[in-house]
């Protein structure tokens, strides 16, 4: 039974934190560090802390360098012998205008609040931008990094509607107004469009801004309709696209906004983090520099996400500090009860995902809201879960009918980390018996080849190494071709059998058959099973009509290959059948199998790409298994094969053992 009354003035203290007094004029309820400057015994007004060394401040502070005089005690002292009360008035009020005049410059939130304008959403108006509450939580980080005289860099993950782009964007013209000159700035966007759009909000800025603060006019750089120039600043504000990138090669930017990066997708000659990289490494490390990546999170295993992960696991090369906003910290998705509602009642018919929204730090009035929202809009579980997230592992998760559980898929990421090797196995041929001679893997930070561990062939371990294979086909638009090696030696002690290699590519179907023999050959001469039932369905004329009689070649070379036929049946006459069969049936054992294994943590899985794959893969509306729209499954399905076989070949055996047992066996003999 919950203590509901505990629940309820937990609840309350939630609401006052979510709605607490914000007031950017004075300075109150801001999320950065201020200090006090009195204007006279009734108030005062809260400047950011990097004022309070401004050469101006002198006047204010004693001795000690403590502000100890309000404004008011600054007028009197210097007012002439016989000044009016409304003379000290008059005097006291210009001083402020001064004092705020500087602080345009100082605080953020004041300046959006006094000199910026953007539209309601409700009422259609230009409005002051007052900063919502998710935007003061993405503004803390950036200020905080501007004060600390460190290059901002973050990676943003959005939940929906609270205008992260906008503040960003504010942020970045903020400095190229009143910090730096030929500050250089790019806006780049999935589309040109979603560009332009992100720089109508400093084009709404300059139309609006106070002229005696500072006029802000935005001119055409060079004749340009594209880049725009900040008159009297000298700071260019270009725009660009991933689709349409060429406008943005010739600038050397010190601030970069790279928006909906989610959406990028990668094309012929052009992928999201080449065009990231090239773009930001014009951007130097150095105070005021900033780099923003941010966007709705579209799926895993793309560059977002993996940017995302590195950050996360504060791991980023590029430095960059992840920021995340929930749901329920915006103050919009948020719900009164409507009078005469039971809350014990609510509280008591919360479910578990509920209860778990509650536990991350969800308002009740919150959790109805998404309730209600839900219903209202007959949306499902995940699609709820993808537009309004509860936290950032939740609003990755892009598929509605997992296959396998997010916990299962988070636990095995724990182990996941960057490759020893890179490059590719290469021997005296491509294909044959030539091919399993002068086998040695060569270095290529561009290969398909990742390895964890390389072969160990010192010590005399059977049954060690399993290899497994899904074929794809040759072209870029096919499925990939992937390879996998599996450590075993770990079940000698106890512990489980651990992915070492992943070769994941295209090419011609035998040519990658012959491959994947020379790496089972280096592994030990290693148990090799080949997804075979998928080369059947090939018409004649397609890449695999004839990977069948390759199977049947690479036995004369290579004899320890997986076959599914019955040993009574084969020493009864009946031909051997190679490679590994799935069908609908098998797959669905398949799968369940990988699952438990998951679930129980039962081998250790290096390669984050694998993980990728596994939070794409989706139980179908028919039924089936298979990846979401746009995703593979290669990994997979190679992994699951991969695993089951290792499940049933024989354990591995250290045969220095044997050898020794054996001795020993022989001399006892002899000694009786």
């Amino acid at each position: 039974m919950k203590d509901n009354i505990s629940i309820i003035l937990e609840n309350k203290k939630r609401v006052e934190h979510l709605f607490a007094a914000y007031d950017p004029n004075i300075g109150i309820g801001s999320p950065i560090d201020r200090f006090e400057l009195s204007i006279n015994r009734n108030g005062g007004i809260f400047l950011p802390n990097i004022m309070i060394n401004e050469q101006w401040m002198g006047a204010f502070k004693d001795e000690d360098g403590n502000v100890v005089h309000s404004i008011e005690d600054i007028v009197r002292f210097s007012a002439p012998e016989g000044s009016s009360e409304e003379d000290i008035h008059n005097a006291m009020a210009s001083l402020l205008r001064q004092i705020n005049h500087e602080r345009i410059s100082k605080d953020f939130e004041f300046w959006c609040f006094t000199c910026v304008k953007i539209t309601d959403k409700e009422s259609k108006k230009q409005i002051p931008f007052k900063l919502n509450r998710a935007q003061r939580k993405v503004f803390k980080g950036l200020y905080n990094d501007l004060k600390a005289g460190a290059p901002i860099r973050m990676i943003l993950l959005k939940a929906r509607q609270w205008g992260g782009s906008t503040m960003i964007q504010l942020f970045m013209a903020w400095i190229q107004l009143f910090w730096v000159t030929r500050w250089h700035s790019a806006i780049v966007a999935d589309v040109e469009d979603q560009a332009r759009n992100i720089r109508g909000m400093f084009n709404n800025m300059a139309s609006s801004h106070p002229e005696d603060i500072f006029k802000v006019k935005l001119l055409p750089f060079e004749g340009s309709s594209k880049n725009k120039v900040v008159d009297g600043r000298g700071c260019v504000i270009a725009i660009g696209s991933m689709q349409r990138p060429e406008n943005l090669r010739s600038f050397d930017f010190a601030m970069c906004h790279f928006s909906e990066i989610g959406l990028w997708k990668k094309t012929l000659g052009k992928s999201p983090e080449d065009l990231v990289q090239s773009i930001r490494s014009t951007v130097p490390n150095v105070p005021l520099s900033m780099v923003v990546l941010e966007s709705t999170a579209k799926g895993v295993g793309n560059f977002f996400h993996r940017e995302w992960l590195s950050a996360k696991e504060k791991k980023s090369k590029q430095g960059y500090r992840p920021e995340f906003v929930a749901w329920f910290e915006i103050e919009m998705y948020f719900k009164e009860f409507e009078q005469g509602h039971n809350i014990d009642e609510f509280i008591n018919t919360m479910s578990a995902y509920e209860w778990f929204q509650w536990e991350s730090g969800a308002t009740l009035q919150g959790i109805y809201w998404y309730r209600e929202h839900k219903a209202n809009e007959n949306l499902d579980d995940w699609r709820m879960k993808s537009e309004f997230p509860t936290n950032d592992d939740e609003a990755f998760a892009s598929t509605g009918m997992r296959a396998f559980s997010q916990l299962y898929v988070k636990q095995a990421r724990i182990f996941n980390r960057e490759p020893e090797f890179i490059g590719d196995v290469t021997a005296d041929a491509t294909t044959g018996k030539e091919a399993l001679s002068g086998i040695s893997f060569v270095k290529n930070d561009k290969g398909n080849m990742w390895v964890w561990e390389m072969p160990d062939n010192e010590l005399r371990i059977k049954h060690r190494y399993v290899v497994s294979m899904d074929i794809g086909g040759r072209s870029k638009g096919a499925d990939f071709s992937v390879i996998r090696v599996f450590d075993r030696y770990p079940i000698l002690d106890g512990g489980v059998p651990e992915a070492v290699l992943t070769w994941r590519g295209h090419l011609d179907q035998d040519m990658v058959v012959w491959k994947a023999v020379q790496i089972a050959k280096i592994y030990g001469n290693a148990m090799l099973a080949i997804e075979s039932n998928s080369l059947r369905k090939e018409l004649v004329g397609s890449e695999g009509d004839h990977v069948i009689t390759i199977l049947d070649e690479i036995k004369d070379y290579y004899d320890n290959i997986y076959s599914r036929s019955d040993p009574e049946k084969v020493r009864e006459g009946v031909p051997v059948k190679y490679g590994f069969h799935t069908n609908v049936k098998t797959k669905v054992a398949l799968i369940d199998n990988l699952n438990k294994i998951l679930r129980e943590e039962l081998y250790i899985e290096t390669d984050s790409r694998v993980c990728d794959e596994y939070d794409t893969y989706e139980i179908k509306p028919n039924g089936a298994y298979g990846a979401v729209d746009g995703s593979h499954d290669d990994l997979v399905m190679c992994t699951a094969i991969g695993l089951k076989v290792s499940d049933e070949i024989d354990l591995p055996f250290d045969l220095s053992k044997e050898t020794k047992t054996t001795t020993n066996t022989i001399i006892n003999e002899a000694s009786f």
